[in-house]
């Protein structure tokens, strides 16, 4: 299992209390836990199978832990990610445990992955949390898996509870207006999910470019907004961020390199404002990691919107009319996690009751919510669909060339559009280019 002690990881102490309940009301539990770096905010367990409530560690259960650990990744704002897992069980672990704990912890970061629509950076790490509890002996033994090379061997770590250890960390928000049109060709409902990601995708890439203004200033890289003549304060700091993302491919007054015509029987349209947040500990509170941060918060919150509200039509068979129409996608609610200073999200239909969040919380993060205590972003989000029809003879009406609509419509298709974006934001981007 690998020799040698690596790096320490610490919790919060809300976490030693939920593994003390853990521990007192189930002999063999396995769970994830969320954090950043090497700390960790929250501990999740998988749901119980109701066929199988004594553990969850067969390997025909795998499916049933990715579908925690997707629906998981969904509910950590800007910062967070789910970064391990853990087992409590009453006995010591093993080589065998050990390495079927690597199967599986591997098998979470490819799930969770799949939505990740962002390339890593150097302020990235590779290692994932495994750690194992032993509820006869209160044992802890924390291992470290690098998950870009899983063949190599665990590093063993130290594990320890810091109290209110997220109470002060940095905060950072982000409104946001979004106008995104993404061609769709095959109109079925799984084109138009791959259309909704590859269209994602494009304009993710546009903004992890973009330029972020943090309280109204372009910030060197370095600069660190939380310094430690600042981190004894008893107040959070808040930071305000505001995203420029450029309507061009390059500078002001060039021609678009990346447009593109192509066939589509119609447009998907995202269009609405939002907030994002994120959340750094104080060795993460430099301006790049910042920023960072709330442009992949902003990417997964309108990712994760769309998803769901597409995933809902597609469940549901009374909804091919709804296609047609411009509808409402799920909007973003925050709920504190018990004793920390940290909120998780989740994302409403307009279909849905606040009790419906609250029984997935329950699920999936492993704790409850009191009554009153979701809080809704201002976050106006629609969803439709633009049918575009010819009238020329010959012409296939679901099948319009996506010059005819440029001239209709004067839109340039191929570039994901955010709106907002004023002359004035164009020429600071222009000037952020030069230097």
């Amino acid at each position: 299992m690998g020799k040698g002690m690596g790096k320490g990881i610490i919790a919060d102490a809300a976490v030693e209390k939920y593994f003390a309940d853990l521990k007192a009301s189930t002999s063999y539990i396995l769970g994830l836990l969320v954090g950043q770096g090497e700390f960790v905010v929250h501990a999740a367990m998988t749901p119980l199978k109701e066929d199988n409530p004594d553990g969850l560690m067969n390997e025909d259960d795998k499916d049933y832990i990715l579908d925690h650990a997707e629906h998981l990744n969904r509910m950590v704002p800007g910062g967070l990610s789910v970064m391990g897992m853990f087992v409590v069980s009453p006995s010591h672990q093993t080589k065998e445990s050990h390495m079927k704990m690597r199967r599986t912890m591997a098998a979470v970061e490819s799930r969770v992955s799949e939505d990740r629509l962002w390339g890593f950076s150097e302020e990235d790490t590779n290692d994932r949390v495994m750690l194992h509890i032993c509820s006869n002996t209160n044992k802890v033994t924390c291992w470290i898996m690098n998950i870009k090379e899983p063949s190599k061997s665990s590093k063993s770590a130290t594990w320890s509870y810091l109290q209110w250890m997220t109470a002060f960390w940095p905060v950072a928000v982000c409104p946001m207006d979004i106008d995104l049109m993404f061609p769709i060709k095959d109109k079925t409902r799984h084109g138009l999910m791959q259309a909704m990601k590859d269209g994602m995708m494009r304009w993710a890439k546009k903004t992890e470019a973009s330029v972020c203004l943090l309280n109204n200033k372009h910030l060197p890289a370095k600069t660190d907004l939380n310094p430690p003549t600042k981190r004894n304060n008893s107040q959070r700091i808040k930071i305000q961020g505001q995203i420029f993302i450029p309507t061009a491919g390059g500078k002001l007054g060039e021609r678009p390199s990346t447009a593109s015509v192509q066939v589509c029987s119609c447009i998907l349209r995202l269009k609405g404002s939002l907030g994002c947040r994120a959340y750094m500990n104080p060795a993460r509170t430099t301006a790049k990691t910042t920023t960072m941060y709330i442009k992949r918060d902003i990417i997964r919150s309108v990712y994760n919107s769309a998803k769901n509200f597409f995933e809902h039509l597609i469940n549901d068979e009374n909804s091919a009319k709804a296609f047609m129409v411009s509808q409402p996608l799920a909007k973003r609610v925050f709920f504190l996690v018990p004793d920390t200073g940290i909120s998780l999200c989740d994302y409403i239909l307009s279909s849905e009751t606040e009790a419906a969040v609250q029984e997935r919380v329950r699920e999936w993060a492993g704790f409850t919510i009191p009554d009153g205590q979701l809080h809704i972003t201002q976050q106006l989000v629609q969803g439709r669909l633009e049918w575009h029809q010819d009238s020329e003879e010959g012409m296939d009406s679901t099948w319009v060339p996506v010059y005819k609509i440029q001239q209709r419509r004067k839109i340039t298709m191929g570039v994901a559009v955010a709106s907002g974006v004023s002359l004035v934001a164009c020429l600071i981007y222009s000037l952020f280019l030069e230097e």
